[in-house]
């Protein structure tokens, strides 16, 4: 029960840190963020509303992202895999400590873009997301058409 109360409030003050800056900025001092209290905020808007057209290529362009990161880890993994079958524990060819220096970097540590991936953590049922604002939703589908990256110069005639 106390374990259960105490993971309760760790989930509280998770949350809490989406609303206050401050203490995302305590998180990023800590290195337990990595993005900025904005960047975050847009990470979960495009999370959140991914079905809505003009978010669907940001979150794809999210989606990218963390999938560069988890080849980046299964790259470092099988890195560790080779040295270690080539020269097992030995000092490694740069002077580091070889197989045990390369595998703690197949770790959370090492990843750039953990807070992508723990966007889901910030995860709630779909009804309980506020549906835009009938004037934002106008604007974002207006800005998404009239937007001139869409037309090339050619098309322009």
């Amino acid at each position: 029960r106390s374990s259960d109360l105490a993971e309760l409030q760790k989930q509280r003050e998770l949350f809490t840190s989406l609303f206050d800056e401050k203490r995302h900025q305590h998180l990023l001092s800590k290195g337990e963020r990595r993005l900025s209290y904005n960047a975050m905020k847009g990470a979960l808007m495009i999370y959140f509303y991914r079905e809505e057209p003009r978010f669907q290529v940001p979150f794809q362009l999210l989606t990218s992202l963390m999938d560069i990161d988890a080849l980046m880890t299964k790259w470092r993994y099988n890195h560790v895999c080779m040295v270690h079958r080539m020269i097992g524990t030995k000092e490694g060819t740069g002077g580091s400590s070889g197989y045990h220096y390369l595998r703690s970097t197949v770790s959370d540590r090492y990843k750039v873009f953990v807070d992508l991936f723990n966007l889901s953590t910030f995860l709630v049922p779909r009804h309980w997301i506020p549906k835009l604002n009938p004037s934002i939703h106008k604007f974002l589908y207006t800005a998404e058409y009239s937007d001139s990256s869409y037309f090339s110069s050619d098309d322009s005639d």
